[in-house]
Formats: structure tokens, sequence, C-alpha cells
């Protein structure tokens, strides 16, 4: 039972849970008065069907309006607990404005995760809606895929009721394979109601504790497209003993989102996985050190189950400095290149806690672009309170906002976020949503050295510490067994709960700092 039920007697009325309830209403330049009037009648139609939270007790659903064209701007805030008589009245009262300015549903949509969703009610089945009106199409389809990631990460749902078809926006809430994201069209004349009636069933009432079956939620058909995918833990000297605990419980829960073959060695479907850790104490650029140790290849195991324990048992912090450069062409060279039956969607995770040695900058650039011009993405977390942002810029694929999260500092219901936002995607990886080199890298792409890039540039091994000097090679399903016997170490569990964070603002790209922990380093 949802917190709050207490304030009410008999039945709990709709929503069952505490909600907040967000309208976006278009007002770009193509929005004539009668659209305007239509969308303000649906949100009077909707908001007198649910109770308004006009009170302390946490029940019903505080509801906020919005306007957007190329802007966005609030017309009633959550802040302003009107009663719901008051409210209808306020929404009646909402003034047409013609406009000059295009459409941007995704830079409102930003807006609306990052400003109005700030503040969260407590409670664990706390619902967040935001409902958009689009009388177009919108022109800003990178924008809206970088909205759909964001509200997946941030366990928000919108809903978009279209006058005409919204082809970016359908092709960007495929992403999400929850089937909560929704594109409801009424064309222009066309009986609303039963839309609505659905909407407020479904979405606006919906009791996640006793789902209503007709409101089975129809989610996007899986495509049949895998995923390799490497990481590169960032086990330096300057990540400390209990952030590196943390990280680690961070990677086994990004395990999950992977449909790992049971066949890595021979299997040309499913996804496989490798882990790298680097910063390895006694590595050298320019000599036959390496600078990674493999943790296990694309093909060493077939399960997320033996991935995880083999985190949990085997992977130690390496306590050297950080060249994260080296570990990079170390990965292309030695894990992909070797590997039978590559997929198609090659991608690379680099977990960063900090800037990378002076000693390993030129590297760095060269070899982030030559994994980009070979069709590699380069997805890029960056924790803790320092970073250099012409150095993640370099690092990570465009756009930059699919591909470089920024968490600050390390801090548990952060990782939640981070998890979620690399489930969107990988999902946008399967569905091809972003290019791979991206369009227009032709030319950068030209300027690398016309070697072959197929052949390593180096013919290094791979560090294993203490005992185990032994390389581990090329598709070595022994590689299980160097581990074996070593002490189990268990996880260092924070004490805080694992919620949504309320008073945060996540960043994504390298524009949003983290507060006052924030040291940005400036480029050498």
């Amino acid at each position: 039972m949802a917190p709050g039920f207490s304030c009410l007697s008999g039945k709990p009325e709709c929503p069952v849970h505490p909600t907040e309830l967000v309208f976006a209403l278009d007002q770009s330049r193509d929005v004539t008065r009668q659209d305007f009037e239509r969308m303000k009648a649906m949100i009077l139609s909707l908001v007198r069907e649910v109770k308004v939270r006009d009170n302390s007790c946490p029940v019903g659903a505080r509801v906020a309006v919005l306007s957007y064209n190329s802007h966005t701007r609030h017309l009633i805030r959550f802040s302003d607990t009107y009663s719901k008589s008051q409210l209808l009245r306020e929404i009646e009262a909402i003034p047409y404005e013609s406009s000059s300015d295009g459409r941007e549903i995704g830079k409102a949509m930003r807006f609306i995760s990052r400003n109005v969703f700030k503040r969260t009610l407590p409670g664990a089945h706390t619902r967040r809606i935001a409902t958009f009106f689009s009388s177009g199409q919108s022109a800003d389809a990178h924008s809206i895929t970088t909205a759909t990631m964001e509200f997946s990460a941030l366990d928000i749902t919108p809903v978009v009721i279209a006058f005409s078809n919204t082809p970016f926006v359908k092709r960007a809430f495929a992403i999400d394979d929850t089937g909560t994201f929704q594109i409801i069209t009424i064309p222009s004349g066309a009986d609303y109601m039963p839309a609505l009636e659905s909407l407020q069933r479904c979405t606006f009432c919906y009791d996640v504790c006793k789902p209503d079956p007709s409101c089975s939620q129809a989610r996007p058909p899986p495509v049949q497209s895998y995923v390799d995918a490497a990481f590169l833990l960032d086990g330096s000297r300057n990540v400390g003993s209990a952030d590196f605990e943390d990280i680690r419980a961070f990677m086994e829960a990004l395990l999950d989102h992977f449909e790992i073959t049971p066949e890595p060695m021979t299997s040309i479907t499913g996804d496989r996985v490798a882990l790298l850790s680097h910063a390895p104490p006694d590595f050298i650029p320019n000599t036959q050190k390496s600078p990674v140790r493999t943790e296990f290849n694309l093909t060493t195991y077939n399960s997320k189950r033996l991935m995880k324990r083999h985190l949990e048992e085997s992977v130690q912090q390496l306590n050297g400095d950080r060249f994260i450069g080296h570990a990079l062409q170390w990965t292309l060279d030695n894990v992909f290149l070797h590997t039978p039956n590559l997929r198609r969607n090659k991608v690379i995770f680099v977990v960063s806690v900090g800037e990378t040695s002076h000693l390993d900058k030129e590297t760095l650039k060269k070899e982030s672009l030559r994994a980009k011009c070979q069709g590699y993405a380069l997805f890029v977390f960056s924790l803790g309170p320092a970073w250099n942002d012409k150095e993640l810029e370099d690092l990570a694929s465009y756009p930059l906002d699919h591909h470089l999260v920024q968490l600050g500092r390390i801090h548990k219901p952060d990782h939640r976020y981070g998890v979620k936002f690399v489930k969107s995607f990988i999902n946008s990886l399967r569905r091809a949503v972003n290019k791979y080199p991206p369009i227009g890298f032709k030319t950068k792409c030209n300027k690398l050295s016309p070697a072959d890039p197929k052949q390593p540039l180096q013919p290094l091994q791979s560090f294993v510490p203490g005992p185990h000097k032994a390389t581990l090679r090329k598709g070595a399903l022994q590689a299980a067994h160097f581990f074996q016997g070593r002490k189990y170490l268990s996880r260092v569990t924070r004490s805080g709960k694992d919620v949504a964070v309320p008073n945060f603002t996540r960043s994504i790209s390298h524009t949003f700092k983290n507060g006052k922990n924030v040291i940005k380093t400036a480029s050498k």
C-alpha cells in the first residue's frame, strides 16, 4: 500500500499512488487558436477525474502546466498548491499566444526532467508523468532521443498527445522497452474522449500493485541485434578503497542489461562482455609492459552469473597511474581484433575517476579517434569530483549527451541513474539510433596514419598481479581458473537507501556540474 493512505477513508481515489502530473502545451508557430483550445479542453477533462493534492496529506496528484515552442516556460507550478476548483479556473484562463518560434519537444522534455521534476515526493510508489501536446512534427530528433534516455533513467513516464504523425518521437520512444512511453495520435476533428479515458485508466490511475488486466502495455518488439562490449575499469591509486567497492557493485548492475550468449566462441547471436582493469603499478609507456589487467575476455564466460562472481572474488584495485589512452589501445588491438564473430555493435565503456596521466594525453586523443573511425561506440562514465572537460570530449563518442554520463561524487542513488541510462543506451545501439563512425567524421578519419589499423601497435601482454603471472591469451576459457582459490572480497555496502534522488539535477553531458564537490581541472 502506498504511503499516505491513512489520510483517506474508504477506497482510495485516482491516482492510487502519490503522483506528479505535468502538462506541456504546444505554443509553436503553426498552432492555431482552435488547436490550443482543444489542448486545454483535454487537460481540463483529465484533471477533473483525478484527486488533486491540496493539503499536507501526500495523496493525490500535484499538477503543473507549462508551454513550449523553442523555449519552455512555467504557467502553473507544483508549489502553487491550488484547490482543484481553483486549478481548473487557472487552466481555463491560460491565454492563446501566437508565436514565430518552431517546435522543440525534446528541449521541453529535458527542461521538465531537469527543472520541474527536480524535487520528488517521498514514497516507493510515487509516480511522475509528463504529458506533452504536439500539433506537428518536431525538428530536434537528437534532443528527443536524449530526453528519452533521461526520462527512462529518472523513472518519468512521458505521454505525447499528437494531432499529426510524430516519427522522431516514435523512433526515440522505441528505446524504452517497458511499454510505458506512449504516443496517442488524435487527428484534427476526431473524438478524443475514448483516448483520454484509456489514458486516465491505464496511466494516471494505474495501480502498480494491482495492475488492470485491460491495460496490458504493448512493448516495442525486440530486434535481432547484438553487442560486444568491453569495460575499462579504473583501479588507479587515486580511487578510494570504499569507492572502488562501489564501482564494482555498479559494474555488476550494468551486466544485467546484456543478453549473454551461452556459446561465446562459436555463436553469432547474443551479447558478449569483456572486463579489463587499468592502471597497474609498474606500467611505463613504450615498453612491453601492459597498461591493463585482463579480468576476462569476450569469450571467457557464457553467463552473467560467472561474470558477477569474477567481479566479486577476483577484481582488485591495481593502484597505479591512470593511462586511459594506452588501455584503450590495448583493448582495440588485443580484445576485439582476435575475437571471432565480432558483433555489428562494438562498444567500449570507460569507467574513469579522474584525469589521465600527462604522459598519456596524445595517446588518448589518437586512440579514441581510431576507435571511433573503426566503428566503435565509446561510452564514458566520469565519476568523482575532478575531471577534464576537453579530455572527456575527446574520449566519448558523438553525440556527447548519449555517450557521456558525469555522476560527480560516487553515490549509490546516482549509480541507479547511470545503470538505467546505460540500459537505454544499449537499446539505442540495437536499434541503430546513432551512426558509428558518426556522420561528418570522414575528414578526421582521413588524418589517421595510413598503416593497417588492424595491426597491433606493439605485442603487449596482459598484466596479472600476484602469483598469477600467466598471460590471458585470446579465447582462453581457462582464464577463469587463474583466479580460483582467491579469498572472497565482500562488497562494502553504503548506509544510504537506493531510492530516487531528491533535490538533485543529474547531469549527462560535460556542461552540468555536481555542486560544490566538483573540482574542474584545466586542460594541460
